[in-house]
């Protein structure tokens, strides 16, 4: 009878035993088909810059559907803070954050570092062949396709239509036919200088003087990445520079960036200026004295240029190379949301950024809202990315410092072209 207890106790325990492990697989199987059902999350990381607007999109795209949740991650409206932000982020193998807003000209640098994920597996070059040309080579790397434009910029050069209208001229398509206009536009409607631009030494600089050398034929670095700064072609352009500094600009114009270049124009003292396209806004806002008055054409071209080039800006948008295959994935999906036309349409016409789609430019509603966009197309169409080098920052600065010595006087165009020549020779090693 005892021995008997024992035996039923113990097919009791054994039954039990098996009970608790079919509840247990059971209840793993149930959690695990709850996670299947559960989004996967994603986190944006931006400037403030364009926060309101892309937090927006964000929210639309998180209603749009339910397999993932975007959480954005603003940081300071600071070039150098998000750089080094993402720096940090990515070079300890950080997975906080799965998708960037990445500065054009930081492209190189990441991807030499192996820190993007190859992006082109979600956009083949059938869908790449819908943007805008110089986005897309901006964001490709060694032939690899590593951030995907979301938005872009390019500079245009604005004039005084009424001056040239009133004069009977059309806008001239080389430096030498604007310089030739010096005795005619003096005085009329309020015009002293010829020529404005950005040649303060800084990042703007940079922009300036590359479309110098692109429109005379000229390149900061050849095909195989190796610079050729000091070509005659580009002493050429710089000597162009100079010329319009020194005979046909402001007096100040070597410390002028943006804001101190666009006052001069607002004020109606200067035919042109060199400028993004978002100065299209401030000139026709209430209180500018030439609102109605401007038009707008691509840029210059030197004795040896052939088609106009201007610098292009904006944000690329990469995908952190460390996160798993399920994130990426999700991060892809989010791009291709980013990227389609109901979005680069919504970004335009909310934030005034111009879109990288080509389809957008001929967008009826947003024609209307910004009509500048018939001329610009034309041009930004044309853009090129500043030099595509892993050591932008460095490379940026070697032009910044040589080419405004240059400007300034305190050195010879050709001396200082034979400098930053040497300056970026050590940098390519």
């Amino acid at each position: 009878m005892k021995r008997l207890t024992v035996k039923k106790l113990l097919a009791l325990l054994i039954v039990g035993i098996l009970m608790l492990s079919i509840v247990g697989c059971s209840g793993g199987n149930q959690k695990s088909s709850a996670d299947e059902n559960k989004p996967v999350t994603i986190r944006f990381s931006f400037d403030q810059g364009v926060g309101k607007p892309t937090q927006k999109i964000v929210d639309k795209y998180n209603a749009s559907q339910n397999k993932v949740h975007v959480e954005t991650v603003i940081l300071p409206q600071d070039a150098n803070a998000v750089h080094d932000d993402f720096v940090n982020k990515l070079a300890s193998g950080d997975k906080s954050v799965d998708v960037m807003a990445l500065d054009v000209v930081y492209v190189a640098e990441f991807a030499a570092a192996n820190w993007l994920e190859d992006l082109g597996k979600y956009f083949d070059k059938s869908t790449q062949s819908k943007y805008l040309p110089g986005t897309i080579e901006g964001a490709t790397y060694n032939g690899k396709l590593v951030a995907f434009p979301w938005f872009t910029n390019a500079s245009v050069l604005f004039y005084r239509k009424d001056v040239l209208d009133q004069l009977g001229i059309q806008p001239p398509t080389t430096y030498k036919g604007w310089m030739a206009l010096a005795d005619k536009v003096k005085g009329v409607n309020g015009v002293k200088y010829v020529s404005n631009f950005q040649a303060a030494q800084s990042e703007a600089l940079v922009c300036n003087w590359v479309e110098y050398v692109w429109n005379n034929g000229g390149n900061v670095l050849n095909g195989k990445g190796a610079p050729v700064v000091n070509s005659e072609n580009n002493v050429e352009a710089t000597k162009t520079m100079l010329d319009l500094v020194k005979n046909y600009s402001p007096e100040g114009i070597t410390t002028y960036k943006e804001p101190e270049s666009e006052q001069v124009f607002l004020d109606g003292k200067s035919l042109f200026i060199r400028d993004w396209s978002g100065f299209w806004n401030t000139f026709n806002a209430d209180g500018s004295k030439v609102a109605g008055k401007v038009g707008v054409t691509s840029l210059p071209i030197g004795a040896n240029g052939q088609d106009p080039h201007s610098a292009l800006g904006g944000l690329d948008l990469v995908i952190n190379k460390a996160i798993d295959d399920e994130h990426k994935a999700a991060a892809a999906d989010f791009l291709k949301y980013m990227a389609s036309a109901e979005t680069q349409k919504d970004m335009t016409l909310t934030a005034a950024q111009p879109p990288v789609l080509k389809s957008v430019y001929e967008d009826a509603d947003v024609l209307n809202a910004i009509p500048f966009y018939k001329e610009f197309y034309g041009i930004i169409e044309g853009g090129k990315s500043r030099p595509m080098s892993p050591k932008y920052a460095k490379v940026s600065d070697a032009i910044q410092r040589n080419i405004h010595k240059a400007l300034t006087g305190e050195v010879e165009v050709k001396a200082a072209l034979d400098q930053l020549q040497k300056e970026l020779k050590e940098l390519s090693k």
